[in-house]
């Protein structure tokens, strides 16, 4: 009796866990190399972020292969047991200038968990407080400036509920010579006055779930990606601010199904108004593990507009294409498959197929209105501590999706939701990355990208600009071809508990280097 309440009393606290987490984390690496090498089975992948429920399962996973482990992943695998348990032992209210506090900073293998800038418990109630301060400083070539980014983040659960609201406020100096602003803005206003030193923007994201033992319900502001490339997917990709949206989610033994409905950010500027075209987005995923080593998933698409909300895009499991047609064929449809096949320990291929507009009888004879995207991959984990490698060859013929109402196209707020790279394009990708040490984390990237410079290549523009209907294409890409070569190298490490060093160059683009204070 007493190991089935540890059991129920463990269950529960994890599903009060059932908040998403940052997708640019270490543990993401850490769980993805260790499912390839058929340690655990990461069916969670294609639907990132992982929430702290599911990390944790991972975590719990790698446990029992704790013995197969080296040296280095015992001492990962410690300090992300650290840095994701939430099972407070002290009630009350816990600051970092508590003795216990303190004490975790200098010796934090002596404890169950990474302090927080506060920490509160009582009965089944429990929050946190997370904050972190980044500083860096950014080279384009010409010119130097600084970027400061504060972030707050406040979480909580309460029996089945959990929520978690987060802040994050960027600063760049003003420089005549760097003006562009960095890779981290993708939507918003920017606050930019001649008699200010910095300018500034914001970003907020948060979560509200609901997690019953059949299905888990939220309401979010997140990031949404869906597929197996790493970060680059056709599908779902953060390319786009984080959408706000409502989800619906469950699965069973060798199925897991996923629905969302999200609204966009008109894709024109702005107005003053309260006038700016509603958007939305309904979709939903649902994945089969064929094996235990292959698994296969379809995805189905609508971006609709000019109404709030449309009834049938509600229904989790209606047919979006059915309802689409009888709707009256005016909205964009859009479907995908894809799949992630472990071939052996160490190395796994994916695939995707993304189609806006396809004609079965058409699709080898060059007709322009065969829209897709084709993708294929396949990432190698050394059992020995060296760096990984992945190869991946993306292809997007022109037009995909775009719409003849541009208000419908594939895209918030002018970016695209899926491939970062657009429609008409080609391109290679061959990246690696190497967890040197427990605390060293290094990957580098090479990219060749060919662009044809027709308007197909524009989602915004409506395919009526492409004349004849009727018309086929001599061409995989259309226009000019344009190529490219691009150069990433990255490199993180982890100085102290709470505290890290990191440097990025990105080509001839620019360089930055940065310290992370994370409590």
């Amino acid at each position: 009796m007493k190991k089935i309440f540890l059991l129920l009393t463990l269950l529960q606290a994890l599903i009060a866990q059932n908040v998403p987490f940052v997708m640019d984390h270490p543990v993401y690496h850490f769980l993805e190399r260790l499912e390839s090498r058929g340690m655990i089975n990461s069916e969670y992948w294609s639907t990132r972020p992982y929430t702290l429920m599911q990390i944790n399962e991972l975590l719990s996973e790698v446990e029992k292969h704790k013995g197969e482990l080296s040296s280095r992943d015992v001492s990962l695998l410690r300090r992300f047991q650290l840095e994701f348990n939430r099972n407070f032992q002290d009630d009350g209210v816990t600051f970092p200038w508590s003795k216990s506090t303190l004490a975790k900073l200098r010796h934090p293998d002596e404890f169950d968990q990474l302090p927080f800038f506060m920490t509160y418990k009582h009965k089944s109630s429990k929050g946190w407080i997370n904050w972190s301060e980044t500083f860096r400083a950014q080279y384009n070539g010409d010119a130097t400036r600084g970027y400061h980014t504060d972030f707050l983040g406040i979480s909580g659960v309460k029996g089945n509920i959990a929520f978690t609201t987060q802040y994050t406020f960027h600063r760049i100096t003003r420089t005549s010579g760097y003006t562009d602003l960095p890779d981290t803005y993708k939507e918003g206003y920017v606050l930019d006055r001649d008699y200010m030193k910095w300018i500034n923007w914001g970003y907020p994201t948060s979560s509200l779930t609901y997690t019953h033992p059949d299905f888990s319900f939220g309401i979010h502001r997140q990031p949404i990606y869906w597929g197996y490339s790493a970060n680059n997917s056709p599908i779902l990709s953060d390319n786009v601010h984080p959408l706000p949206h409502i989800e619906w989610s469950t699965e069973m033994p060798h199925l897991r199904f996923k629905f969302i409905h999200a609204r966009l950010s008109p894709n024109e500027d702005l107005k003053d108004d309260t006038l700016n075209t509603r958007r939305n987005l309904s979709a939903h995923r649902v994945e089969f593990d064929l094996t235990s080593n292959f698994e296969f998933a379809f995805n189905e698409f609508v971006v609709y507009a000019h109404r709030d909300f449309e009834l049938g895009y509600l229904n989790p499991v209606n047919f979006l294409f059915a309802e689409e047609q009888t709707q009256g064929d005016l909205d964009n449809k859009l479907m995908a498959i894809d799949f992630k096949w472990r071939i052996k320990p160490g190395v796994t291929t994916y695939g995707t197929w993304f189609f806006d507009e396809l004609d079965f009888w058409k699709l080898f004879s060059g007709w322009w209105g065969n829209k897709f995207v084709f993708q294929l991959g396949a990432t190698y984990y050394p059992k020995q501590n060296l760096p990984s490698l992945n190869i991946e060859y993306t292809a997007a013929r022109p037009w995909t999706y775009s719409h003849l109402h541009p208000v419908n196209s594939f895209a918030s707020a002018g970016r695209i939701l899926g491939l970062k790279s657009g429609p008409n394009t080609k391109s290679l990708r061959i990246a690696a990355e190497w967890q040197v040490t427990k605390d060293l984390f290094v990957s580098a990237q090479k990219s060749f990208i060919q662009r044809g410079d027709d308007p197909g290549s524009n989602v915004l523009a409506s395919y009526s600009e492409r004349g004849d209907f009727e018309s086929e294409d001599d061409n995989f890409l259309l226009g000019e071809i344009l190529s490219d070569a691009q150069t990433e190298f990255r490199l993180s490490y982890n100085y102290m508990e709470n505290v890290f060093l990191f440097t990025h160059w990105k080509g001839s683009q620019y360089i930055d280097i940065g310290l992370d204070l994370d409590f």
